[in-house]
């Protein structure tokens, strides 16, 4: 996905060529610290769950796992525990080699919505049971759809992968996909669903009314083994949907499409939205279940100021509570408590306590999971911050925004989204949108410390002085903030030698080295364009 407008988005070449030169000889060194909260799995392998009768290729206990080996320190954010064991690492072998295609491995055979459902069901059914995801995700019309009620699924997750007609499915994305649906769903006994949600850029077709049509675009658009777990729409779909709302394309509204799959899906009561070039190095389902866990555990006291800047575990002597603590003495009682008022809107969400319940939100589920700091756009000088229609209080209204729409999301928040977008026309960019509805209907939204890594020679205090130069409320924004690309164009900082942003080549770089047998700790890469 591109985060930048047509206009913007050209770099001189030389510079560019300059930057890779200074890249490809450049080193990432780690330092490992005790995990924070980290989730172990206690799943048994089940034979519903193999690919194929007999098979173990797709089982955890063929995953290996080393010692990671402590190098040098290096200025970093977040920590190193917090999506996992820091100190054993996963290796890449393990995982992808039994994915690449072989005379031993008919791939256009495997159905992977079926081999899921199959694996949730724990029962190995042949023939497998039909697929109906098509039928529920194309009927009934936006005009015809029920009022969905909020009540939950029983906690049910569903990791949905944003993708588009022109993808190119290559032997190395191909095994990766497959290698990623298997540890989500295959090896934790189909506890997450995946699926996919693919952007068809040809508005002319009906994909809603037309039968043939949209299974001749399924057949154009997607690999054999992925049909049954893809849905397609495009921006006609969302204009359906969403007539209130000027824009549709996947630059401003990355959420619309999963704001109907959760109105069709009502069973699950949460989505975890990845991108197609976001890589884990650590087992994926357990690390979403570990960044999980993490959010769970979070107080709501100064949980949007804590959410507001960057982590550097140097500067808090390696620990979370310390940093916690400092924030709380920073900000006091001054912070963000239940939902934020502005002009004709009402929240929906629950009403706080007293101030004095300190532990307000521990063991509550997040209904949003970010994986950047949530900052107020207001002075930032971003080139969305003025970008906000149909609220009453325009500009002045209470914003969050945070970067990357790689997001875990409650299905209450996304309704309420969906009704705020299709019944007034309230709607912001996407790296606003989940954020903004979060602090105006109080919602738990917590921001995963995950740990992001830099090249060159940068000391704790110098990175936080170019990461957390903004008011304490939000020490990560304030004025051009070099994380966001701003009106002006690039704000020069730290981010094209950072392993997670919205654009640069260190985490493809990373992501090399990793399938190259380096050993790093769990860690979030993004963006990997590698073909």
């Amino acid at each position: 996905m591109h985060y930048l407008p047509t206009g913007r988005r050209f770099i001189h070449l030389a510079a560019v060529a300059l930057f890779l030169i200074t890249l490809l000889t450049t080193q990432f060194s780690f330092s490992f610290r005790e995990p924070l909260v980290v989730w172990t799995s206690t799943s048994e392998a089940s034979p519903a769950c193999q690919i194929w009768p007999g098979w173990q290729g797709s089982g955890s206990e063929r995953l290996s796992y080393d010692t990671c080996r402590e190098t040098t320190n290096s200025p970093l954010v977040g920590d190193v525990g917090v999506l996992g064991d820091p100190n054993q690492c996963l290796l890449a072998s393990s995982r992808l080699e039994q994915y690449y295609s072989s005379p031993n491995s008919n791939w256009s055979e495997v159905r992977w919505g079926q081999v899921q459902r199959r694996c949730a069901a724990r029962e190995y059914i042949s023939p497998p049971p039909e697929n109906p995801i098509d039928r529920v995700w194309r009927l009934p019309s936006a005009s015809q759809d029920p009022e969905a009620p909020l009540e939950g699924g029983g906690g049910r997750v569903a990791v949905v992968l944003r993708t588009w007609d022109n993808y190119e499915y290559t032997e190395k994305r191909l095994a990766w996909l497959r290698a990623l649906i298997a540890e989500v769903s295959l090896q934790r006994s189909g506890s997450y669903q995946v699926f996919f949600l693919v952007n068809v850029k040809d508005t002319d077709i009906q994909l809603e009314e037309d039968d043939a049509a949209y299974e001749q675009a399924l057949i154009k658009f997607v690999p054999e083994e992925f049909r049954d777990m893809a849905l397609l729409f495009n921006e006609r779909t969302l204009k359906a949907w969403y007539p209130l709302v000027q824009e549709h394309g996947a630059q401003d509204q990355m959420y619309q499409a999963l704001q109907i799959f959760s109105r069709k899906f009502k069973e699950y009561d949460f989505i975890w939205q990845l991108e197609m070039d976001l890589r884990f190095t650590g087992h994926v389902h357990d690390t979403l279940e570990s960044a999980a866990s993490f959010a769970r555990a979070q107080s709501r006291r100064n949980l949007w100021e804590r959410n507001g800047r960057f982590y550097i575990p140097d500067l808090h002597n390696n620990s979370y509570d310390e940093f916690s603590a400092a924030v709380d003495a920073e900000v006091g009682d001054r912070g963000v408590w239940g939902p934020v008022p502005t002009s004709e809107f009402t929240s929906q969400g629950p009403q706080p306590p007293s101030r004095t319940k300190w532990n307000w939100g521990v063991g509550e589920e997040a209904d949003l999971i970010s994986f950047m700091p949530m900052i107020d756009p207001v002075g930032t000088n971003w080139i969305y911050e003025d970008v906000i229609h149909g609220f009453a209080d325009g500009v002045e209204t209470p914003r969050r925004v945070a970067i990357v729409s790689i997001t875990r999301s409650s299905r209450r928040l996304l309704q309420f989204v969906h009704e705020a977008q299709q019944n007034r026309g309230q709607w912001l960019v996407s790296e606003a949108t989940l954020e903004t509805f979060a602090l105006l209907h109080g919602l738990k939204a917590v921001t995963v410390p995950h740990p992001i890594f830099f090249e060159g020679e940068m000391t704790a205090e110098e990175l936080d002085a170019e990461v957390n130069k903004g008011p304490p409320h939000f020490k990560a924004g304030g004025l051009t903030p070099s994380m966001l690309y701003s009106k002006d164009g690039w704000v020069p900082g730290p981010w094209w030698q950072a392993s997670y942003w919205f654009t640069g080549s260190s985490a493809e770089n990373l992501w090399k080295a990793y399938v190259d047998r380096r050993r790093l700790p769990p860690m979030l890469l993004h963006p990997v364009k590698e073909k």
